[in-house]
Order: structure tokens, then C-alpha cells, then sequence
């Protein structure tokens, strides 16, 4: 069922549930009003105009609140006149919602009834579901905080982020020579999947093996983590020492470790989808960390993409 309704000189197409905005009507938001000048209504195939207005017909709606139009500017000049006259004007309007549709003793509003009521049980129960859900990964949170903070290896729990770095200790760390000539480290767990990377390169391979005495005894000492907000104003966050975790632009929770003065050692290989998968994540970095001893020497990071061939030099006359 719809009408057609007139107010403040205009004609407006509603039906239940539709917001419209109107000229300015003195009333205060919050409140129900009754629209009488009811012109059409139409319930299914049936139709009934008025002349102008039907009788017994109205449309009952609540105030929303009140607004003002967009600026619309008259500019008015006469040429050779000096004359120029430029006016702006925002229309007052008031926001309405349609809650029914009387007409001839029916109600437009009896026949949604259920499906809203429908609708109101099923948002309820996401609502709930989304609360057991928050309530689970914050207690799984403090779980494994209290288990870091008293070195007990936390149980292994079966979740997609923490799929890529399930509970393995690692045997050592790797270092290898990248395409560019830098030397790098990585750490992958016992099944080959990588968990952490060196941020930067060094130009000997003495340097990255310092450096790996410095993110052990950065990750010994980095007890807990920080989560890094970005400021509001694009200007740079600050930088603590130990682990931080941040959200990327993508959406994917990452971490990182640092220096005590301000410098990135490493950095996650992979995003997660939520903080306590990442919060996951640092416990197995740091175990594996503990238990990585030792390193080795392996090719290149990217030994599956070959070469480029060298180009062919044009045949000349003097070759021949």
C-alpha cells in the first residue's frame, strides 16, 4: 500500500518506512503527527483518488528532526548599469518517516509487522553472536599474555591466522645473499613456512650475523607488545622499543620488532585478519627465536625465477 500525500505545497509518493523531507512544520523531533491531506491511496489493485482529498484517509509519520537544504544562489545584474546582486538561500526542512497508512479501516503498517519483527530477532541474534565471539578472543588474549609473562608454552589452537605459524620450534636461522648483493636473515618454522624477516640488508655477511645477535637479544627482552594507533593528522606515530602492532592500510594486522633506539629489525612476513592472531603469532616468534641457536647459509631467496638472458648483439660486417 502507498499514497500520495500534499504538504507544504508539494505532492510526496510515500509508504511505510520511507523518510522524506518536507518544508518546515512546526514540530519537535521525537514527535508523531498526522498528515490528513491524503490525495491517492493504492492497496494492491485498488485505487482511490480523492477530490481533492479523500475522506477517512491519513498517513500518520515521526518526526526524524530538522534540516536545511542545499544553498541555492540567484545572481541578478544589469549590463552597463553597474548593477550586480548576488543572494544565497538554504531552505528550512523538516525530516519525516512514515509509520502507517490508514484508509477504509486498513493499516499499511499491520502487514510488515512480522517481517520487522523478523528482521528486529535476527539482528538481535548477530549482535549476540558478535558479543560471544569479542568476549572468546579477548579472553584467548589474556590467556596467552598470562602464559608469555610466566614462559609456559601456550596450547596450540586451530584458527586460520594462526594456520602459517602453528606452534613449531625452528632449527636455526637462514642467511642468504639477495639479487641486489645485500646480505639478509630470515626465520622459518619446522615446517618451512616463513615467520620473520630482516627489514634491511647488510653489505657483508658478518653484518647480518651482528644483526642477528641483536634481534635475539631484542626479542628476549621485549616482554610484552604495543599497538601503534596512526595519528589522526597523517603525522608520524611514535616508535617504542620491542614488538608493535599496527593495522595496515589493507586491513591486515602485522607486527614488528625495534630497537631501543628507534631502529626496524623485523618485520611479519604475512597479515593476519585479527589482533589475537597476530598477539598469536609473537608467542611463536619468540619461542622460535629461543630455540634458534645457530644459522646457516642457504641460496638466494628467489631461486625459482631465472635469470634474465643476456641480450644478442647484432651481427655487423666486420664479424664476418
Amino acid at each position: 500500500m502507498y499514497a500520495v500525500i500534499e504538504t507544504g505545497g508539494k505532492q510526496y509518493r510515500v509508504e511505510v518506512g520511507t523518510e522524506l523531507e518536507v518544508e518546515l512544520l512546526d514540530v519537535e523531533p521525537g514527535q508523531s503527527i498526522t498528515l490528513e491531506r491524503v490525495l491517492l491511496v493504492v492497496d494492491g489493485a485498488e485505487a482511490a483518488v480523492g477530490t481533492p482529498v479523500l475522506d477517512g484517509a491519513a498517513v500518520e509519520a515521526d518526526v526524524v528532526g530538522q534540516t536545511r537544504g542545499d544553498k541555492v544562489i540567484a545572481f541578478k545584474y544589469r549590463p552597463k548599469a553597474r548593477r550586480r546582486v548576488k543572494k544565497g538561500h538554504r531552505q528550512d526542512l523538516t525530516v519525516l518517516r512514515i509509520a502507517d497508512i490508514r484508509f477504509n479501516g486498513k493499516s499499511a503498517a499491520a502487514g510488515i509487522e512480522k517481517p520487522a519483527s523478523a528482521k528486529a530477532d535476527e539482528r538481535k541474534k548477530l549482535e549476540e553472536a558478535a558479543a560471544r565471539q569479542a568476549a572468546e578472543d579477548a579472553a584467548l588474549a589474556a590467556k596467552l599474555a598470562a602464559a608469555t609473562a610466566v614462559g609456559v608454552a601456550t596450547p596450540e589452537v586451530a584458527t586460520p591466522e594462526a594456520d602459517a605459524t602453528e606452534a613449531k620450534s625452528s632449527r636455526a636461522f637462514e642467511i642468504f645473499e639477495d639479487k641486489a648483493g645485500h646480505w639478509r636473515w630470515r626465520l622459518r618454522a619446522r615446517n618451512s613456512e616463513l615467520v620473520a624477516m630482516s627489514e634491511q640488508g647488510f653489505t657483508t655477511k658478518a653484518g647480518v650475523v651482528r644483526a642477528l645477535d641483536v634481534v635475539r637479544r631484542n626479542t628476549a627482552e621485549a616482554e610484552g607488545h604495543e599497538e601503534i594507533v596512526p595519528a589522526e593528522d597523517g603525522g608520524e606515530t611514535k616508535t617504542v622499543k620491542g614488538f608493535e602492532i599496527f593495522e595496515d592500510k589493507s586491513g591486515h594486522w602485522r607486527w614488528r620488532l625495534r630497537a631501543g633506539n628507534g631502529e626496524l629489525l623485523a618485520i611479519a612476513e604475512q597479515g593476519f585478519s585479527s589482533k589475537a592472531g597476530v598477539v598469536r603469532a609473537l608467542d611463536v616468534v619468540r619461542r622460535n627465536v629461543a630455540e634458534a641457536d645457530a644459522h646457516e647459509e642457504v641460496g638466494s631467496t628467489d631461486s625459482s625465477t631465472p635469470d634474465a638472458a643476456p641480450p644478442k648483439r647484432t651481427r655487423t660486417k666486420k664479424d664476418e
